[in-house]
C-alpha cells in the first residue's frame, strides 16, 4: 500500500529589503512633512513658533518619513536597525558622541577664524525661554530628534546607499546629514558625527548606538546653549 502524496510546504516569501523606492519616497516625505508642519505651526501660532515646537517638527518629520518608507513594501522596523543592541555598544555610542562634541569646539574655532561668521543657528533655542520650554527642548531635541534622524539618515539612507559600497555610503550619508543642518558653524561637526554614526551602525547592526552618540552630542549642546542664554 502506497502512502498518499503530501504536498510540500510552500516556500516562505522572500524578505523584502530597503531599496531605491524607499529611499526616494522617504526623502520626499521628509521634505514635504517638514514644510507642511512648519506652515501649519506658523499659521496656528500666528508668528514665529516656539523653540520646542520647531524641535518637535524636526522629530515628527523624520519619524513620519521613515514610517511612510517602511509602509511601502518592507514593513519591518528591523530593516532600519530597530534591533536590541549590547549595552557596551550603547555605552560606546555615548562616549563617541561626547568626543565628537569636544572635537566640534575645535572645528567651530577654525570655522570662525576662516570665515569670520560667528552666527550660531542654535541661538534660536533661546527664544520663548522658560523652564517648561527649556525642558521640552532638551527632552525632544536631546532624545527624540536623535532617534528620528538616525532612523532616517542611517537606518534608511545608509541602509540603501550601502549597496554602492561602505565608504561611499558613509561619506554620502554624512554629507547629506551635514547639509540638512545648514552651511554654517555646525556643518563640519555634523559631518563628523554622520561619519562616526554610519560606522557605528555598520559595526553594530543596531540604530541604538548611533542614536546614543547623537543624543549625547545634542544634550550637551542644548543644555549649554540654554544655560548661556539664561545667563545673558
Amino acid at each position: 500500500m502506497t502512502e498518499p502524496a503530501v504536498d510540500p510546504a510552500p516556500a516562505p516569501a522572500p524578505r523584502r529589503e530597503l531599496g531605491w523606492l524607499e529611499l526616494g519616497v522617504g526623502a520626499v516625505a521628509y521634505v514635504v512633512l517638514q514644510l507642511a508642519l512648519l506652515v501649519a505651526v506658523g499659521l496656528l501660532s500666528e508668528g514665529t513658533p516656539a523653540s520646542p515646537v520647531l524641535v518637535a517638527v524636526s522629530a515628527a518629520s523624520a519619524f513620519g518619513a521613515v514610517a511612510i518608507a517602511l509602509a511601502l513594501r518592507v514593513r519591518r522596523v528591523s530593516a532600519v536597525g530597530l534591533v536590541r543592541p549590547r549595552a557596551r555598544q550603547v555605552a560606546a555610542g555615548v562616549g563617541l558622541g561626547v568626543l565628537v562634541w569636544l572635537l566640534s569646539r575645535v572645528l567651530i574655532i577654525v570655522y570662525v577664524a576662516v570665515t569670520g561668521d560667528t552666527s550660531d543657528p542654535q541661538e534660536a533655542l533661546t527664544l520663548f525661554s522658560g523652564p517648561v520650554a527649556a525642558a521640552l527642548v532638551v527632552l525632544i531635541g536631546g532624545l527624540v530628534v536623535p532617534l528620528g534622524e538616525e532612523l532616517l539618515f542611517r537606518g534608511l539612507g545608509y541602509g540603501v546607499l550601502r549597496r554602492l559600497g561602505r565608504v561611499a555610503a558613509v561619506l554620502l550619508t554624512a554629507a547629506v546629514f551635514a547639509l540638512a543642518h545648514g552651511l554654517n558653524v555646525v556643518f563640519a561637526a555634523a559631518f563628523v558625527l554622520g561619519v562616526v554614526n554610519a560606522v557605528l551602525y555598520e559595526r553594530t547592526g543596531s540604530i541604538w548606538p548611533p542614536a546614543a552618540a547623537h543624543a549625547s552630542f545634542n544634550l550637551i549642546s542644548f543644555v549649554l546653549v540654554l544655560a548661556l542664554g539664561a545667563q545673558a
